[in-house]
């Protein structure tokens, strides 16, 4: 979903500081952390069949979780069901997904057109935890494609190419029903796609694909209430005052806002080189600090006057989930960075103003 579609604000993430004893007062930072989701892809030997419908090879690879409103399952469920299947192999990322839906409808033809101003599947994929580039992939049930590059969120002053096409990207869609068809009700509709790893490079990740490889990723799906025109067509539905209504946003891993971009919500896939069985997820280490960072990079930019961290927050030591932090802040030729250091093994992130993030 782009920043265009919504103008929804960014929602700070709360700090809450506690003192822990008379001798030593540490920053808590208590955000309504819940672990992104984890998905493990396996590897398929044989090319696949892209037509949007679950040929053989998908029975080896696990459902995930069905999708939930995009501020978290403390919202409403969503009113239809979504789901998604992960595979791969050397040439490509293999994304396979169904959407239940009584009214399978799109009139969108065109590339790159706004493909989200009727009900769409999207797909947020970002290579590399330090990089700020990520890609968006969006597509209807004509299989209308509208993919963006981003260079960072725009939270960080975002400039995305929407001139970037994915290369040899293959897309299939299969309608379970009569599309553009308000006589009569239908199943849903799926959706497959084949991803080429040799355009996914182009996000910032240059090494090929090894077992136990961890890349971020999310699904959305926008939903928008429909109602049917004098000329028998789809169309927005509108409120009792011919107000616009919101669409419905249903995503894999909740976002706590709505807005997709914001990268560190999002959840992960790993790459499995086995082509079936139970592989374990294993969530990067990295991950609490990596948050933690982007917390006092928000924190930065509400004031910018600060020059230490203790007066963004108080103290120069935090603890998250368990996890003791020694944090500071340098200033730079540009702007600034915020260093971490987790106390209990010595490892040291930085993040600059552009959300760089670099390991020391």
């Amino acid at each position: 979903m782009s920043l265009k579609k919504t103008k929804t604000s960014i929602v700070l993430i709360v700090l809450t500081i506690g003192i822990l004893s008379s001798n030593l007062a540490t920053a808590q930072a208590k955000w309504d952390y819940l672990p992104p989701r984890g998905y493990v892809a396996h590897k398929v030997e044989q090319p696949l069949t892209i037509d949007g419908k679950a040929e053989k090879a998908w029975d080896n690879a696990p459902w995930s979780n069905y999708f939930n409103d995009i501020e978290g399952s403390k919202k409403p469920k969503p009113r239809f069901k979504t789901r998604m299947k992960m595979l791969w192999d050397a040439k490509y990322l293999y994304v396979y997904a169904e959407l239940e839906e009584p009214h399978v409808w799109s009139y969108q033809t065109k590339r790159d057109c706004k493909i989200f101003i009727e009900n769409d599947f999207e797909m947020f994929i970002k290579p590399s935890t330090m990089a700020p580039t990520y890609g968006e992939f969006e597509m209807n049930a004509r299989g209308t494609v509208w993919d963006l590059y981003f260079h960072r969120p725009y939270r960080s002053g975002a400039n995305y190419m929407e001139s970037w096409d994915m290369r040899d990207i293959v897309v299939g869609v299969d309608v379970q029903g009569t599309i553009n068809n308000p006589a009569d009700i239908d199943k849903g509709w799926s959706v497959e796609v084949a991803f080429p790893w040799s355009a996914l490079r182009d996000l910032g990740r240059k090494s090929p694909c090894n077992d136990g490889d961890i890349w971020r990723v999310n699904f959305s799906r926008v939903e928008w209430e429909q109602a049917v025109s004098a000329d028998g067509k789809y169309i927005h539905k509108v409120g009792p005052h011919q107000e616009s209504l919101k669409e419905d946003n249903w995503t894999w891993s909740p976002q706590r806002v709505v807005q997709m971009h914001e990268p560190e919500y999002w959840g992960y896939f790993q790459l499995s080189t086995k082509t079936s069985g139970s592989v374990a997820f294993k969530r990067p280490q990295e991950e609490t600090i990596l948050q933690t960072l982007i917390y006092l990079l928000r924190a930065k930019r509400e004031n910018m006057e600060a020059k230490t961290i203790q007066a963004l927050i108080g103290d120069d030591k935090i603890q998250v989930k368990g996890f003791n932090f020694k944090a500071e802040m340098q200033e730079s030729l540009f702007g600034f960075y915020i260093i971490i250091t987790n106390v209990d093994n010595g490892e040291r992130y930085a993040i600059d103003e552009l959300e760089v993030i670099k390991k020391l």
